[in-house]
């Protein structure tokens, strides 16, 4: 070990905390409380050097040497058992936990808690602050931390004896009434048990036997639970707890059924000892591996179990147990044994006869026969006992055990252990299935009993057998357990059978090995401790490096026995094998994708006395065991040991610290006297050492002296300098095997304690002690004697360094030649300074003042001998001196894997790899930016090191290589070597100073890494280079490389590797992007990137510059990481945010945007912003802004739709009216716009849809109206009469105000759950605005995050319109699904759906009507044929008697026919299991058929129903002959028997089935209508009202409607102009006068053709917010006229709404779905009032949400988050081009292929719709595209347009403080561009904070240009050489270097050659 440390004495952190509450007396003794100390060695630990310091009643958990919590037991009355830190897979309820859950999320859903084990209970803390009680249906003998969760292991009740059980003399084996020792095996037991899981209240226990036989009731002396599982599992508190079960090794599985293998309960004599932690074997094993370790006392063995997680690992079936056996829960009477000689029970008794039996082991032959009959027999019982279970049925399985004993009257029962142990007091063993299986231990197993008799088990084993008359007290007793006991213990379990399937097995322990344990005695006074409390068990893992190629890789189990002092040490090989085809389910089922398994075997067994106390000891990588053993003084000793390494002795400090340095807790009573005041030190150490404590992490430990005193100390096994680590783990990895390159480790340790004692001078002795025993490593080779000095050490005084100021000591402050020692110290010859210009003044200065000439070099800086020498000559003379010494000898003649106790051949093998695994991580620190300087910058360099042992070596190429390597290393003296002695052809025998006596040939040339990769990328093929794998490779005989290895070399040497597999896989004339595929397949990333040579990454960057602009849309993350795309990023991750976003989404400015009386109007607005956040609306209303910036259309459309201020009127006076005339007219005029007002906001739902997210601490505010009007001209506020606009009078509009404060909430919002919505229900009734709320969270899908309970709350009180709402919202939101609680919800509105008999409903016929179009979409698209049919029968059911308002009115049928058109939605064409129902005939029939007289106004309330279910249910089939029966009639004579809105929806019908024959023109409109009317297609020439022209219109304004529904959502101009044609004919003939009532009525027809129209028009152009609609909505929303229903004020409205649908963000697609949603929102008759409902329910008007679609683009700048415009190009699938501006709709994403983004300001996006998934995710999720800025140097733009980019930027802005950095010599020459990657513009977003950081091309450039050619490096000029290889290769194949330009290159040789001619000169 490199040192060992003294930090003072180590106490408890908790333990000052549990003396000042009183918990523990001062100065408490051990005894009092226990100390347990937990951490993780993984990087990723979950506890962070955690204590507990555990009292008899309370807890105290501490971290990292702080109190964070204590936790006290007083109120539970119950001392504390045990307590531990584990880990759980999750946190809160149960989670399903699937076959790969747990190891997909692994330790990232693994959540630290604290467990604490009292008698009747565990409580679980979760250190996140969550808690739970576990009731404990057993004593906890102990517990222990298990990768999920815990392992319990249960207390065997020995000692407790039943009073209740019977006793018997001894008597025949074949008697009736038997107690002499049966077979018995704990893996086949049959329990016999009881429960009370199905009956009703429990009863208390009555114990009043009534049995004669009273006397017989004494104790025996029998173990009454030993037949009971012992260990469970439990890995979620909230769940059941689990078996742990065992599949014994194959060599003991004695089955007659060949391949069957048993798992089996675990031996209860088995008790765990430990389990290994989570991937604590990771670095040796291809998977995780866990081991677990029991000991059985009785036989006295240890057994190694390999433990996995039924969950995570699969199994083969043949291990599985058979789901098909049939159980029984309770099939003995206990005690009763069903062998042969068992007497059978009566049928009459209670218990049924055991088809079990039990005999010998070993006659196996009965087993086969016995086998089926029993099968059948077992089968047979099942079907008839309701009691039988089958396994396939889990019993139980949500009950958690302990709940059963969550009673407070039996927790505090005394008489509770009796209970249980009278329960399960007699033990009871029988084999049903007849199988013969060997236990852990070859114990004897059971089978059938044969001729040879009954054999005989262990004596400690029983098996009572009782005949019917003695067995009738039990019975009765059991019975009334049965019937009314209150405990239930294992039998809530449900461990009633040899398999416990109640309970799941959840860890299998598959066997390793046995070892015995080899007690000396027998221990009777500790016989009931748990073994746990005897011994130590600890793990250790080889490191790979020391695997054996034969054996492979080791672990070694140490198990420490304090009581005898022995340690046994176990190792175990792990070798990988591969498995064979037959295990590819388990890969199939997700566990592993590799093909490998460990195997794992039992190696050689250690077994070591007189051991005090042991532990494992860990420092970063490096583990051994730390061993104290006895000595003959009585001290003790210790000692480092490992069996792959040499034994070390640790010498102890000679003073022991007082104060512990690391403790960072508070004294609050520091004591009154402190001995001899701050004393550092003890005045006297430990007189003996009594044991070791608390080994942690990083070398720390505590040592227990013989007074109880705990004294830490740290021991350093690995360096704390990071270069001397990495150096000395490539040794140990390319020397491996036992003694190899971990003797280097061992002499560094020695060299360490050598440095100490010889007080040798070291800056750094770490460094120092690498480069001695490398150089060891060199001399000894020399296998001649040298002469060892003895010397006693005495203690030098230190040669130089700065003392401490106390001592008294001087040091030489002003010594130049010291300072330039401390400073060349790790090999450099001169300071790390020297080489600054900065410092040249030094020696100019006295230059000048001599007045001499000056010198090329000053004597300042030269390389100037000193007493000691240079650096190689110090080291060498160092190395000399310890070779010589006792300990150097030792270190050189055993631990070196060079020594002389080795082979020669190995010798010289590992003095040849230890230099070349040298020179290799010299070269890989040649790629590295980091270190690659790190000779100048003052790190420890391997250059002269190698340089001297090549020297000895004598290797020339070698030599020459590093001679040159460095311009400061020329002059180095180095030690005479092999080279010089052949020079001089001087024998090497001659020199007695040369470490070698041998010559060792030369391996191969020297590599250079810069010359490979230029050979490599000039010839784009992959030349041969020696890595660290490669060498091992050529000495080692394995041919597999294991990951574990792989993962090591990567760790060491990542970039050698990674460019060889990149040339590996490189093809000749690849294009740029498979260069980065390639690169990123070999392991690039960007911090491997930023830290690469400039001169090697040009021509990387080179290929990422070339992809950067328009990277494939097929790219990974990490690709487009590599390429600098982050931008491209956010399109794969839908719904994540950039990474910093501004507080402000607008620019901040000093302007005001409202004047006074702005602000004044504002306070008056009531639809305030409190209940929203106001981010998620501004962020809309910029988007919005952005799209309509050019006018106010928008505000325009938000003053229309706003109900909350007055209207603007003006009434135009008569002149004959007087004042009250004129008042009297106003106020009618009011009336009659307070109904236009009260149709407003059906369509403001439509304008602020999904644009809001709401607060979720505040309450939602719905507004109301304001029915004022203010009177032009005279400002004149005129009210209407309120009474007449009560909320009961005009609910619907109430009602639509509630749908549209719904509608405005987002989509995405989050927190929309029970509790808000509770929160918003009024206090007192149930309004109407409520209820329309309910529908839009529906509609938005918002209510299936609701608890189904909610519903019952809401339909209770019958409130139609909350009915109407709630139903129709659960449906919406559960649309499709089918669901079963929706469905019953449903129905129970619903006449029709009630059983027959039923009471008639109490409901009104609106709620029927919403039931009835409630199952429409719970049943969409699912094709249900019984609701099929009850809509068939519903929209032809004939009424039978006439009342005033009938159910089946037009309304009810019609919800009746789109429901039945939902459930088969554009199913037509395949109508499945609805042929036989004649559907279209009977559809037919009712739409176009003839009709009996006397029921004609039935049938014609079910024609619309029957058209429109045709229409949705042949939507798009193309089917001509259904098309053509639905038309309107042929002949102008049948026009008169159809209704003529009829004809609208038959037009509407036929064209929604010919979908795709529909046209936008005049011409197809003229070919579409009768032949008589076609002459009049163009409603130009109008002619007076009439209505025989009632069908002409219906029939044009369903062409129209058809054509607006074909074209929803397109923002079509041609679709546009088209019926703005005929919604201008139509407007201009509502203007002329009727006078009739003809003329009227046909007026009225014309004005809905109207209204439709618009609804048309505007959902062709939904979203765009089109001028030319918007004037004609405008005045259509102008009408005040008393003529305009609310119907068409509703119509106008909606079409306002729908064309600026969500702020412009949204539009209509044209999905089956949408165009059914479409015609059921926007359905052709609109109601005459308020509260009409007669033919259209009004609660379906908001159904265009369904319809509804985000396909707003919108581009963001991802440093900024803000909005920006940019052109964009959408290419279709048929290859047109469609040029755009963001932000804008798309069209329909299914025809869209690609989004591509034009800018020259931006990195171009290309959205790839067609062929990238996840494009297509992320656009639905957000509809965003971040992009990100170009820099103003962008390859892909002239130098031109970069330089105009760059003056563009930083115009306007004020210039930047650091603009003098451009006046230095270095910047002087860069241009405009370039200008602006130095010092970017500062835009004001996360980037600019950044923006400096980032490689830029001016970075390479100025590396090039000014640190390479005057470095004096030889591999930067070799780096030029690559560069400019490279770059003569892309200029011959005429390609153009856009990353490190030509003309740079150009100059650069410039440099060069002027460089070599003033040489030259």
């Amino acid at each position: 070990m490199a040192s060992v440390v003294s930090l003072g004495l180590h106490q408890p952190t908790g333990l000052q905390y549990a003396i000042q509450e009183h918990l523990l007396p001062s100065d408490p003794p051990n005894t009092l409380y226990k100390w347990h100390n937990h951490f993780d060695g993984d990087a990723d630990s979950t506890f962070d050097e955690d204590e507990l310091l555990v009292t008899s009643r309370c807890v105290i958990w501490s971290r990292g040497g702080v109190f964070r919590k204590s936790y006290k037991f007083d109120l539970e009355k119950e001392p504390v058992n045990q307590a531990l830190l584990t880990s759980f897979p999750s946190v809160g309820p149960l989670e399903t936990k699937s076959t790969n859950s747990a190891e997909k999320q692994g330790a990232s859903r693994r959540s630290a808690a604290l467990v604490v084990f009292l008698k009747t209970q565990a409580h679980v803390y979760f250190l996140s602050g969550t808690s739970h009680v576990i009731h404990l249906p057993f004593e906890v003998e102990f517990a222990i931390a298990a990768p999920n969760g815990l392992i319990i292991q249960r207390k065997l009740r020995v000692d407790n004896l039943v009073s209740a059980s019977l006793k018997f003399p001894k008597v025949p084996p074949n008697s009736f009434v038997s107690s002499q020792p049966q077979p018995w095996s704990a893996s086949s037991s049959q329990q016999s048990t009881f429960s009370i899981a199905d009956l009703g209240a429990p009863k208390q226990i009555s114990l009043q036997f009534t049995s004669t036989l009273k006397d017989l009731w004494d104790p025996p002396a029998l173990k009454d639970d030993a037949n009971w599982p012992r260990l469970f599992s439990l890995s979620d508190p909230l769940s059941e707890m689990g078996l742990v079960v065992a599949q014994p090794q194959k060599s003991e599985i004695k089955t007659p059924r060949k391949g069957s293998v048993k798992i089996t309960s675990l031996d209860t004599a088995e008790e765990i000892l430990h389990v290994s932690r989570r991937d604590e074997f990771g670095n040796i094993c291809d998977q995780s591996l866990v081991l677990a370790l029991t000991l059985n006392r009785e036989t006295s063995m240890y057994t190694v179990w390999k433990m996995t997680y039924l969950g995570e690992e699969s199994m083969s079936e043949k291990t599985r147990i058979p789901s098909d056996s049939s159980r029984r829960r309770s099939s003995f009477v206990p005690g009763t044994g069903t062998g042969a000689t068992t007497p059978i029970l009566g049928p009459q008794q209670t218990f049924r006869e055991s088809f079990g039996v039990s005999g010998p082991a070993l006659d196996l032959k009965p087993n086969k026969k016995g086998n089926p009959g029993k099968e059948k027999v077992v089968d047979f019982a099942s079907t008839l006992d309701p009691d039988f279970e089958t396994s396939a049925i889990p019993r139980r399985k949500s009950r958690r055990v302990s709940s059963m004993l969550a009673r407070a009257d039996l927790s505090a029962s005394h008489e509770r252990s009796a209970f249980s142990e009278l329960a399960t007091g007699h033990p009871h063993t029988t084999n049903r299935r007849g199988d013969s299986l060997g236990s852990q231990h070859a114990r004897t197993s059971t089978g059938f009993v044969g001729a040879n008799g009954p054999s005989f088990s262990q004596a400690s084993q029983f098996n009572h057998s009782l005949n019917s008359f003695l067995e009738a007290p039990v019975d009765d007793l059991l019975d009334e357990l049965r019937a009314g006991g209150d405990f239930e213990g294992f039998h809530s379990m449900g461990l009633d059978d040899e398999e416990f399937d109640a309970l799941r097995q959840e860890i299998v322990l598959h066997k390793i090995c046995s070892v015995p344990a080899e007690h000396s005695n027998v221990r009777y006074s500790s016989q009931h401790i748990p073994a746990t409390n005897q011994c130590k068990i600890f793990t250790l893992t080889a490191p790979s490096s020391a695997a054996d190629e034969h054996e492979g890789n080791r672990i070694v189990i140490c198990i420490l026995d304090s009581d005898e002092k022995k340690l046994l040490v176990i190792t175990l090989h792990t070798k990988t094998q591969h498995i064979n085809g037959d295990l590819h389910i388990n890969r199939v089922r997700g566990k592993k994708g590799d093909s490998d398994q460990n195997a794992i075997s039992l190696g050689l067994v250690r077994r070591a006395n007189t051991v005090i106390d042991a532990c494992r000891l860990d420092d970063g990588h490096v583990s051994r065991i730390l061993v104290l053993t006895e000595t003959a003084d009585g001290y003790g000793e210790l000692s480092l040991q490992a069996p792959w390494s040499s034994l070390m002795t640790v010498p102890l400090p000679a003073k022991f610290a007082i104060s512990n340095i690391r403790n960072l807790g508070h004294n609050a009573t520091p004591r009154a006297k402190r001995e001899g005041g701050f004393k550092r030190v003890l005045s006297q150490g430990p007189r003996a050492l009594r044991g070791l404590r608390n080994s942690r992490p990083h070398g720390f430990v505590d040592i227990l002296d013989d007074e109880g005193k705990i004294h830490q100390i740290q021991i350093r096994l690995e360096p704390r300098n990071p270069h001397v680590c990495k150096i000395l783990e490539v040794c140990r990895a390319v020397i491996p095997g036992a003694g190899g390159g971990d003797g280097l480790l061992v002499g560094w340790w020695n060299i360490m304690q050598w440095l100490r004692l010889e007080s040798v001078n070291a800056v750094d002795p770490e460094w120092t002690a690498l480069v001695i025993v490398l150089f060891s490593a060199v001399f000894s080779m020399n296998d001649e004697p040298r002469r060892i000095q003895n010397k006693t050490h005495i203690k030098r005084k230190s040669r130089a360094g700065f003392l401490r100021s106390s001592s008294g000591a001087q040091s030489d402050l002003e010594s130049w030649r010291r300072m330039k020692y401390q400073e060349s110290s790790n090999g450099n010859p001169l300071p790390t300074w020297a080489d600054n210009s900065s410092w040249k003044w030094l020696a100019e200065d006295d230059d000048i003042d001599i007045g001499k000439d000056p010198e090329p070099v000053s004597p300042l800086f030269s390389l100037s001998s000193s007493d000691d020498g240079n650096f190689v000559q110090r080291h060498v003379k160092l190395t000399r001196e310890f070779t010589s010494s006792t300990l150097g000898h030792s270190v050189v003649s055993n631990a070196l894997p060079t020594s002389k106790n080795n082979d020669m051949g190995k010798r010289k093998t590992a003095l040849v790899d230890l230099v070349i695994g040298l020179h290799l991580l010299r070269e890989e620190q040649k790629l590295d930016t980091m270190s690659v300087d790190s000779f100048s910058t003052g790190v420890p360099s391997l250059i002269p090191v190698i340089a001297q042992m090549v020297r000895w070596l004598g290797w020339s190429t070698w030599i020459r290589h590093y001679d040159v390597e460095e311009d400061s290393l020329l002059d180095l003296e180095y030690d005479i070597g092999n080279s010089e002695l052949l020079l001089i052809q001087t024998p090497l025998t001659y020199c007695a100073d040369s470490p070698l006596t041998c010559l060792i040939p030369e391996p191969f040339e020297c590599p250079s890494i810069y010359q490979w990769i230029q050979i490599c990328l000039t010839t784009q093929s992959l030349a041969n280079f020696m890595t660290l794998p490669a060498l091992v490779a050529t000495r080692s005989k394995s041919v597999g490389r294991k990951h574990y290895q792989d993962e090591q070399w990567t760790r060491l040497t990542p970039r050698t590797l990674l460019f060889a597999n990149f040339f590996a896989s490189m093809q000749p004339h690849q294009t740029s992007a498979q260069f980065i595929e390639d690169l990123a397949a070999a392991g690039m990333n960007t911090l491997l990137l930023e830290t690469l040579p400039e001169s090697v990454l040009a021509p990387l960057l080179e290929a990422v510059v070339q992809c950067q602009a328009e990277p494939p849309t097929t790219w990974s993350k990490e690709l487009l990481a590599i390429v600098g795309r982050e931008d491209v990023n956010m399109l794969l991750t839908p719904g994540q945010r950039p990474r910093l976003t501004q507080s402000s989404l607008l620019v901040p400015s000093h302007e005001a945007n409202m004047d006074v009386h702005e602000i004044c109007a504002s306070t008056n607005d009531p639809e305030t912003m409190r209940a929203f956040d106001s981010t998620a609306e501004m962020d809309r209303q910029t988007i919005t802004r952005a799209i309509f910036k050019d006018d106010r259309r928008m505000n325009e459309a938000m003053s229309i739709l706003n109900t909350s201020r007055p209207t603007i009127a003006r009434c135009k006076p008569e002149p004959q009216w007087t004042e009250s005339d004129l008042l009297e007219a106003q106020k009618e005029h009011a009336q009659m716009l307070a109904y236009r007002t009260l149709a407003i906001p059906a369509g403001r739902g439509l304008l602020y849809f999904s644009a809001r997210v709401p607060l979720l601490t505040e309450r939602l505010l719905i507004g109301g109206f304001n029915l004022s009007c203010v009177m032009k001209p005279d400002n004149n506020t005129v009210g209407v009469d309120k009474n007449a606009f009560t909320e009961e009078k005009v609910c619907w509009a109430f009602f639509h105000a509630g749908v549209a404060a719904g509608l405005s909430i987002s989509r995405d919002a989050k927190g929309i759950d029970t509790s808000w919505i509770l929160f918003n229900k009024p206090a007192q009734d149930l309004s109407n605005r409520h209820a329309g709320f309910l529908l839009a969270l529906g509609l938005n899908g918002h209510l299936k995050s609701v608890a189904k309970w909610v519903a019952f709350k809401y339909l209770t009180p019958k409130h139609t319109m909350t009915s109407i709402g709630l139903l129709l919202g659960l449906a919406a939101s559960y649309i499709g699904t089918m669901d079963s609680l929706i469905t019953r919800l449903l129905s129970v509105h619903v006449t029709r759906m009630l059983p027959p008999g039923a009471a008639e409903l109490n409901l009104s016929p609106l709620t029927q009507t919403t039931g009835i179009m409630g199952i429409g979409l719970l049943y969409c698209n699912t094709q249900h044929r019984r609701m099929s049919e009850i809509m068939v029968s519903e929209i032809e059911h004939i009424d039978t008697e006439t009342e005033e308002e009938p159910l089946r009115n037009e309304g009810y049928r019609l919800a009746a026919g789109f429901a039945l058109g939902l459930i088969n939605l554009g199913k037509g064409s395949d109508l499945k299991g609805l042929h036989d129902m004649r559907l279209t005939e009977r559809l037919l029939a009712l739409a176009v058929g003839s009709k009996k007289v006397d029921l004609v106004h039935v049938l014609d309330k079910a024609t619309a129903a029957a058209v429109v279910a045709i229409a949705l249910i042949f939507m798009k089939s193309e089917n001509q002959v259904l098309a053509r029966k639905i038309d309107v009639p042929d002949s102008l004579l049948q026009f008169d028997y159809v209704r003529p809105d009829i004809f609208l929806l038959r037009t509407l019908a036929r064209n929604l089935i010919l979908w795709s024959k529909i046209e936008p023109s005049f011409s197809w409109i003229k070919a579409s209508l009768p032949a008589a009317y076609r002459g009049r297609s163009l409603l130009v020439f109008a002619k007076p009202f009439t209505t025989d022209d009632l069908p002409f219109y219906d029939i044009i304004t369903g062409l129209c409607f058809s054509i607006a529904l074909r074209f929803a959502g397109s923002g079509s101009i041609v679709v546009r102009d088209l019926l703005i044609h005929y919604l201008d004919q139509f407007i201009v003939i509502c203007r002329i006068e009727a006078d009739t009532y003809d003329k009227k009525l046909t007026r009225n027809t014309i004005r809905n053709c109207q209204d439709l129209v618009a609804l048309g028009v505007a959902i062709v152009m939904a979203g765009t917010g089109d001028l030319v609609v918007s004037r004609r909505l405008r005045s259509m929303h102008g009408r005040d006229d008393n003529e305009t229903p609310f119907g068409s004020h509703l119509a106008a409205h909606l079409a306002i709404g729908a064309l600026f649908l969500g702020g412009g963000t949204f539009t209509f697609n044209t999905s089956n779905l949408a165009i059914a949603a479409l015609l059921i929102a926007f359905y052709p008759i609109f109601p005459s009032s308020v509260q009409d409902n007669k033919s259209h329910l009004q609660a379906f008007r908001h159904f265009w949400a369904l319809a509804a679609e985000a396909r707003c683009l919108v581009t963001k700048d991802i440093d900024t988050n803000q909005p920006v415009p940019m052109p964009i190009t959408v290419t279709f699938h048929n290859g047109e081009e469609s040029q755009r501006h963001t932000p804008c709709l798309l069209p329909e994403l299914d025809l869209i292929k690609t989004v591509r983004t034009n800018s020259t300001e931006y990195w171009n996006m290309v959205l790839d719709l067609e062929s990238n998934p996840k494009h297509m995710a992320s656009f639905k999720s957000t509809q965003t595209v971040y992009v990100r800025r170009r820099p103003a140097h962008d390859a892909n733009t002239s130098a031109f347009q970069a330089t105009l980019q760059a003056l563009n930027e930083v115009d306007g802005t004020s210039s930047h403080s650091l603009e003098w950095l451009f006046e230095l010599p270095a910047f002087v020459s860069l241009t405009k561009a370039e200008r602006a990657l130095v010092l970017p513009p500062d835009h004001g977003g996360a980037s600019d904070i950044h923006s400096g950081t980032k490689e830029t091309v001016v970075d390479a450039r100025l590396v090039l240009e000014n640190a390479t050619i005057d470095s004096g490096k030889r591999d930067r000029l070799l780096g030029l050489k690559l560069l400019f290889e490279w770059a003569d290769k892309a200029t011959a194949e005429g390609r153009d270097m856009q990353w490190i330009r030509a003309e740079v290159v150009e100059r650069l040789k410039a440099r060069v050659w002027m460089v070599v001619e003033e040489d030259r000169s």
